[in-house]
């Protein structure tokens, strides 16, 4: 069933009452093959429920926790409610605008900006069509009401984890939001960072916005700066009203806490069957609760459409009128310009993957010329120098594929986050993530191949040296696209398995270890999709084909001091051109995998 929902831009005096009554969600459970073998009479494959009928309100200018035990469905609410969530889902909520927030429980940011830089890149997407000052002044005083103003030139990732929160928060309040949800924003610190987050949270509600946040068994402090709470279990609402009406509407069902006892940790006790009561009574008064929150909604969006007879005023009365996110407050070219400044921000200061890899590429092609030194012009070391320029496409591969294995994971999560929450959209984020390491992959070929090539004796020609180096940037390009694609779909403990496994094959397969025609014909189709034997091809096509002449001979018998004759030998009879059009090819395949992988992130996060 589709999930009812009543929009609207402003409701209720103060701002925007959230009521929700009904909610139900479910999932449906994988099939387990155990099952199958024990010969049990279960569905192999059945729903499990998590929200069963749930209710309640956050209202505008007060904040509201939500709690309950682990698995009681208090995540899944928060996203049904910040509309992330739409599939099993059931229900009505009204007074649900498109101008939502939802504050993820980890918080992820770039580690290489400041926290003024981090606002900055939020303001410039959020208030694209305000000046300059105008974003410092909202900067300045959302960070003030945050209490971060103090750490503005600090980098996020030396940021503690309170500031790290609140950052995240501050990030999300440049505009102004009217609802504002949080998943946990509490996990993980300790009890002072904990409370100055509540604090932070409690003067943006004071302000007049609708703000939620679940929370992890809270201490007694930090459950009285709250001032509703809505107590979940087993997928139902057990209380949703005002705090300080706790302990009446508790007695009534035959609940009673102790003096001096934390009154969340009884809740969680009353959610756990830890107490007996009339736990029915207790769920019925927040139906009523709910009930009654619902008809206040009703009757303001209501009188707002009565004074402002407008198509979207009209809209909030239809109980099926599908719920539609905002729009990106910033344009295409304004998206770019942003992505771009953070990105070549962040590279220029990214100390593994641009400023280790950039000497590293040096330092190995000095290594690698002294070892090699002389092989490309004796024709008596033709086969040693075929291994010396394996090695360079060996070493440009995985020297280029595996940092951005740990680096890009916590970059796709910020991205993912951030496209969620309307910032941009991810194809203008991929276009400017080719533009912004399109330099540092050039730099990466350009400081080991020419070093490399010098050093090692190849022909000082200058067509061969930039058709090798072209080569050298297409296999840098290829192995930081596909390093991308693999942390994106597996993140860092997987990928760095999947991408030396995955490319066992196309060094196999490459026509180094063995030649085509010495595979078996069923295997040979397999050479045909290796981009090392393209890169390995058109390389040796470079250093002894185009007519080069004979080699000098050192030794009383050069076998192949003949270039012609030894590419004949090793039966690479292929196409420059051709070699190079199949790693194009298969650089536009990554690239778009990339872009398909976190379409389905993002397609995975919202189910």
């Amino acid at each position: 069933m589709d999930l009812e929902r009543g929009q609207d831009d402003a409701s209720l005096e103060d701002g925007i009452c959230l009521a929700f009554t009904d909610i139900s969600c479910s999932t449906r459970i994988p099939f387990d093959a155990r099952s199958w073998f024990k010969r049990t009479k279960e569905p192999q494959a059945r729903e499990q429920i998590i929200l069963n009928g749930a209710c309640g309100a956050i209202r505008p200018g007060r904040l509201t926790f939500i709690l309950g035990p682990s698995g009681a469905g208090k995540t899944s609410l928060m996203r049904i409610l910040a509309g992330r969530k739409k599939t099993g889902v059931s229900g009505s909520v009204l007074g649900a605008g498109r101008d939502v927030v939802l504050v993820a429980q980890h918080a992820t940011l770039i580690d290489t900006l400041t926290v003024k830089e981090t606002l900055q890149f939020a303001a410039s997407l959020k208030l694209p069509n305000a000046s300059r000052n105008e974003r410092n002044h909202t900067i300045e005083s959302v960070s003030k009401q945050l209490g971060i103003n103090e750490v503005f030139n600090t980098r996020t990732g030396a940021l503690s984890g309170g500031e790290r929160k609140r950052l995240t928060i501050a990030c999300e309040l440049l505009t102004d939001p009217t609802i504002m949800l949080l998943d946990e924003p509490t996990s993980g610190l300790d009890s002072v960072s904990s409370m100055s987050v509540a604090q932070a949270l409690r003067s943006v509600a004071n302000s007049g916005r609708t703000v939620a946040c679940v929370i992890h068994q809270p201490s007694s402090q930090l459950f009285t700066s709250a001032d509703d709470v809505i107590l979940l279990a087993n997928g139902r609402t057990i209380y949703a009203g005002a705090i300080s009406d706790l302990p009446e509407t508790l007695k009534k069902s035959g609940f009673v806490c102790p003096h001096y006892y934390n009154m969340a940790d009884y809740l969680l006790e009353i959610a756990t069957g830890e107490h007996t009561g009339n736990l029915a009574l207790l769920e019925k008064e927040a139906k009523t609760y709910a009930s009654e929150m619902r008809k206040l909604t009703e009757g303001t969006i209501q009188q707002k459409h009565e004074k402002v007879n407008s198509p979207e005023a009209e809209a909030l009365l239809k109980p099926n009128t599908p719920f539609e996110m905002k729009g990106y407050a910033a344009g295409y070219r304004q998206q770019m310009r942003s992505l771009l400044w953070r990105g070549f921000l962040g590279a220029l200061r990214d100390v593994h993957l641009t400023q280790i890899r950039v000497v590293t590429h040096f330092i190995v092609a000095l290594l690698l010329g002294a070892l090699y030194q002389g092989a490309g012009q004796d024709g008596g070391r033709t086969i040693s120098n075929t291994g010396c320029l394996f090695f360079f496409l060996l070493f440009l591969y995985f020297s280029n594929a595996m940092p951005t294995i740990h680096t890009f994971p916590v970059e796709a999560t910020v991205v993912i986050q951030e496209h969620l929450n309307k910032w941009y959209y991810l194809s203008t984020y991929c276009a400017s993530k080719i533009i912004v390491d399109l330099p540092i992959q050039l730099l990466c070929a350009s400081v080991f191949v020419f070093p490399a090539w010098y050093f090692t004796s190849q022909p000082m020609e200058m067509n061969r040296l930039a058709l090798a180096w072209l080569i050298c940037t297409l296999i840098t390009i290829l192995a930081q696209t596909f390093g991308l694609v693999v942390g994106a779909a597996c993140g860092v403990k997987l990928g760095l398995f999947v991408v030396p496994a995955a490319n066992i094959p196309m060094l196999m397969f490459s026509e180094f270890f063995i030649p085509y025609k010495e595979m078996p014909s069923y295997l040979q189709p397999f050479a045909l999709i290796s981009y090392f034997r393209y890169a390995f091809d058109a390389f040796l096509q470079t250093v002894y084909g185009f007519g080069r002449e004979k080699l000098p001979c050192y030794k009383i018998l050069c076998l192949f001091k003949d270039p012609k004759y030894y590419l004949e030998y090793l039966g690479l009879s292929g196409n420059y051109v051709n070699d190079t059009m199949a790693l194009v090819i298969w650089i536009s395949l990554l690239k778009i995998s990339l872009i398909c992988i976190l379409r389905y992130r993002v397609h995975k996060a919202c189910k």
